[in-house]
């Protein structure tokens, strides 16, 4: 029975992976106001705290040493759920500027940075429902798994619906270091420290023909993890109206621990219950994925730039993704950024319904989620002084999700958004 249990437990482990890498490793466009305002189209810009953690590089381009806090309050709603406010803190930033004396040729600055970047907020409930579907009792049974809940094979059900929550993060803490070599070449290094933490509430429930026959799965599964990785860039401007950007991120180096208890109860001919056991399973392999960026960004005299950008990530267990940004910056006066954007990035989880159950059961969260492209818009404006910035920005997220209550299961077609405000406030000398 033991050798039983440790064989499940490893094929369990390798059937939830690819759901758990892949909403582990997401990233939304949050930062400072004028990186969200350009959908973090500044890969070859720079001169950003958000910017410089994308791609070291753009730490060069700092003349000023420079402290910059941004508070972000987000506003999720899905389809059948009520909206849901968060508020918070998106990013954190002291940046020194080391001059070296010299004006336009060697070696000019030697920049450096501490930095907090918040990358992913989990903040969701999904609800969705279906008059006819098959049963995961069934499901079960078809499968050889036995949760002392007898059911027959093929078993279909009246009525079923599923309440998901997810609540969570992910950050970074960034240590950077970036030169100015004669105004015209930037370079960076910079170190990352993640961590990450999603936990995942659901309530599963199906109704049968006969009024006293019921099914109820309800799980709570929590993931958290840490790591490390290291980034590396560069920018080059050959003359003063183009800018070309390129950065790296290695994967990281890390561990997950993920923490799971489930109980499933049903009334037949009598209410009978099945727990699962409280476990967890460290995963000391967890990474978060390669990730690849390219830019121009196009000056537009004193009047501000235009940029274009393309990410790659690849990661197992995944699609590859590919992110496309555009955004502008126009500066109308002296001191006044006003900032747009817009940015997309593809579907990123393999196949239809990527879930496999576990074979034991062991962990009851039947449920997984396929998550289409996601588009972002977004404006900003703001004021950069002789010593405070002061900048607002507005984005409008959308995504189409295909929730699953279990393998089996028709989806439920959900349609999820955001409406998030950032505001930021600098100080610099």
């Amino acid at each position: 029975m033991r050798r039983i249990g440790i064989i499940g437990f490893v094929m369990l482990s390798l059937a939830l992976q690819a759901q758990d890498y892949a909403r582990l490793s997401e990233r939304t466009i949050l930062g400072t106001a004028r990186y969200v305002g350009m959908s973090g189209a500044m890969t070859a810009i720079g001169g950003d705290p958000s910017a410089a953690q994308d791609n070291p590089a753009g730490l060069g381009l700092y003349r000023r040493s420079e402290v910059m806090l941004t508070g972000d309050l987000g506003i999720d709603k899905t389809t059948s759920t009520k909206s849901l406010l968060h508020f918070s803190l998106a990013q954190a930033s002291v940046v020194l500027s080391l001059r070296t004396g010299n004006e336009d040729k060697g070696i000019i600055a030697h920049n450096l940075m501490f930095s907090y970047q918040r990358r992913r907020t989990y903040a969701r409930t999904m609800y969705g429902s279906a008059t006819y579907g098959p049963s995961l009792g069934s499901l079960l049974a078809s499968e050889g798994i036995d949760i002392r809940i007898k059911y027959p094979n093929h078993m279909t059900n009246d009525g079923n619906c599923l309440t998901f929550d997810e609540r969570g993060s992910t950050y970074e803490f960034g240590f950077d270091w970036a030169m100015n070599y004669s105004n015209q070449w930037y370079a960076g290094l910079g170190l990352r420290i993640h961590s990450y933490g999603l936990t995942e509430d659901a309530v599963y429930q199906e109704d049968f023909a006969i009024d006293t026959s019921y099914l109820d799965n309800k799980t709570y599964v929590t993931h958290r993890g840490v790591g490390v990785s290291l980034a590396a860039g560069a920018i080059y401007r050959p003359t003063g109206w183009l800018r070309i950007g390129l950065a790296i991120q290695t994967p990281s180096l890390g561990s997950l621990t993920t923490y799971s208890r489930g109980t499933t109860v049903a009334g037949m001919d009598s209410i009978r219950t099945s727990w699962a056991p409280d476990g967890s399973y460290r995963d000391n392999d967890f990474h978060l994925p390669l990730r690849l960026s390219s830019s121009l960004a196009f000056q537009i005299g004193a009047y501000g730039m235009v940029a274009v950008q393309y990410d790659y990530s690849h990661a197992k267990y995944q699609n590859d993704r590919h992110t496309f940004r555009v955004g502008l910056e126009a500066i109308p006066v002296l001191g006044l950024y006003i900032n747009a954007g817009y940015a997309y990035e593809n579907d990123f989880v393999k196949g239809d319904n990527p879930y496999a159950i576990d074979p034991l059961f062991e962990r009851r969260d039947s449920y997984s989620q396929y998550t289409h492209g996601v588009h972002y818009a977004s404006c900003a404006i703001g004021y950069r002084g002789s010593a405070m910035i002061v900048q607002m920005a507005y984005q409008y997220r959308w995504q189409k999700i295909n929730l699953y209550a279990h393998p089996m299961a028709a989806d439920y077609d959900i349609k999820a958004e955001t409406h998030r405000i950032v505001l930021t406030l600098g100080w610099h000398r």
